[in-house]
């Protein structure tokens, strides 16, 4: 299979760049199990996390713009496209050539086994995306639904303050609980039920919770006499504006709930 890592287009160009990196793990055999597709990086794409910034390191995460189709790093607040993961940057390019951004030509990994650790700008979003091509080595939550098919199921009979690595979790209320949110990240995702007539309660410190007339709200609770058992929500974390993620609360169960 060729292999494009110079970032020049076909044809004669004056610069050739090489370079090293390891984003892919092997399956039996030494089988890598990858597939590739060739990508035009937009000249005004940045790794804002490199140093020079016009250095595109390998393993960052790429996405491709809506107008032009042509890739650049993944912008989860963007709206153009690149709020859509679509691959990984297999080995690290510079932008420039002879001092002047550029568009680059190159491969973009696009199926495979790939290094979670080795990756940059992944969120849980961007895995939930790629994890229909991409095999993830640490886990295997980003490739089970997460909104109407959970990948566990836990009963809570207690507070419980959830986590990052709950994400795609639904959780059974068994007596009265409060559920705290954990620090936002977009892409995040959880299911809560309450089979117990006693109320349940969806909660964040940071006065992000978006439901029911109130985009600031600091909880939601199920506690209406009568119409606390088959309390259900779904909670998704996403950018509801530029630089602003938030909770998103969807009252699945149809019972009364209350913003504060």
């Amino acid at each position: 299979m060729s292999q494009f890592t110079t970032g020049n287009a076909p044809g004669l160009q004056p610069a050739v760049e090489s370079h090293e990196t390891q984003i892919t793990w092997v399956g039996r055999r030494g089988q890598d199990l990858v597939a590739t597709r060739p990508i035009t990086i937009d000249a005004a794409a940045v790794d804002s996390g490199n140093s020079p910034q016009s250095v595109l390191r390998g393993g960052i995460v790429l996405a491709l713009q809506d107008t032009g189709g042509k890739a650049s790093v993944y912008d989860p607040d963007a709206n153009n496209g690149q709020q859509i993961a679509a691959g990984v940057l297999e080995h690290a390019q510079s932008m420039l050539v002879d001092g002047v951004a550029t568009d680059r030509f190159t491969q973009m990994l696009v199926h495979g086994l790939v290094r979670e650790s080795q990756l940059i700008g992944l969120d849980p979003r961007a895995k939930q995306q790629l994890a229909s091509r991409l095999i993830f080595d640490r886990d295997s939550a980003a490739s089970v639904g997460v909104l109407m098919h959970p990948r566990g199921v836990y009963r809570k009979s207690e507070n419980y303050s959830v986590t990052a690595s709950d994400n795609g979790l639904l959780f059974v209320a068994t007596a009265a609980v409060t559920f705290t949110l954990p620090t936002p990240q977009n892409g995040l995702a959880y299911r809560f039920l309450q089979t117990a007539d006693a109320d349940l309660v969806i909660a964040s410190g940071l006065g992000n919770l978006v439901h029911k007339g109130n985009a600031a709200a600091s909880q939601v609770a199920f506690n209406t006499s009568s119409q606390k058992i088959g309390s259900q929500v779904l909670v998704e974390c996403l950018y509801t504006a530029t630089d602003t993620l938030r909770w998103v609360v969807t009252n699945l169960g149809g019972t009364a709930a209350t913003v504060s």
